[in-house]
């Protein structure tokens, strides 16, 4: 695994066949991504996982397994404000505690031209939507949750 590229914990959230994404709302950008973050120094993937979580959407994470990862992926300038590209670790969160709701940095960042909400999508739907990101997370999760179906 390339260890000079950033790293992000990435929460995959599914209840009832709907998956939790995070709705951005921006001046000209309406988009989706998961909940999760960066890997901060000296903090294991795992760590981070449970950490922004908990600040992102307010969640105590108690069980989750990796599903997998992806490795030096490009994310559009829009989503992020670490440039260049990253690798994305993707956890589906099986036991939690709490409500989702935004909170921490989010919840401050809010205003009328940055808006953040939690949305439930239908699994069935999520390959429809053309602006969650990133695309390639989306198409993986498809094809192993499809597999961990069978």
């Amino acid at each position: 695994m390339p260890s000079g590229l950033r790293k992000r914990a990435t929460a995959v959230i599914i209840e009832n066949g709907k998956i939790l994404l995070i709705h951005r709302i921006k001046p000209n950008e309406d988009y989706f991504i998961f909940p999760g973050g960066g890997v901060e120094e000296g903090e294991t993937i795992e760590d981070a996982l449970k950490r922004e979580v908990t600040e992102e959407i307010t969640l105590e994470v108690k069980k989750f397994k990796l599903l997998f990862s992806l490795q030096n992926i490009k994310v559009p300038h829009m989503i992020t404000i670490h440039t260049g590209n990253r690798d994305e670790f993707f956890f589906k969160i099986e036991e939690y505690v709490g409500t989702p709701e935004i909170g921490g940095p989010e919840k401050e960042r809010m205003n009328d031209k940055n808006q953040y909400h939690l949305v439930w999508i239908d699994l069935n739907k999520l390959k429809e939507k053309e602006n969650v990101y990133p695309k390639e997370g989306v198409q993986k999760l498809l094809e192993v949750l499809s597999l961990n179906n069978k």
